[in-house]
């Protein structure tokens, strides 16, 4: 209990510049894991969505042994075979069909 003449302060971290505690942080999340809830919130879907992209090897990360998955972070994610994105880059026009025509 501190008495009401004591003038000492006790700080327990030093003021520091805001981008020198952000770079901190950064190196501290640099190749570490984060839970699926959080890379969720990140990338506004749903945990659901970040498990299929982890089951699928779409997403890199780990599942533990009780069957939680683990993302890594940095996100290394890799691009989706489907979808009328893929078709339009892969330059071949699709096939068309016959016009039936009335005799």
């Amino acid at each position: 209990m501190k008495d009401e003449h004591d003038k000492s302060t006790l700080e327990l971290l030093p003021p520091q510049d805001p981008l020198f505690v952000a770079q901190q942080r950064a190196r501290l999340l640099m190749d570490s894991y984060l839970p699926v809830s959080m890379v969720a919130k990140d990338w506004s879907v749903s945990p659901r969505r970040v498990r299929a992209l982890l089951l699928a090897g779409r997403l890199a990360g780990r599942q533990q042994e009780n069957g939680y998955w683990e993302v890594l972070y940095p996100y290394t994610i890799t691009e989706g075979r489907r979808g009328p994105q893929m078709r339009r880059r892969s330059g071949k026009d699709p096939a068309k069909k016959p016009e039936l025509r009335l005799v």
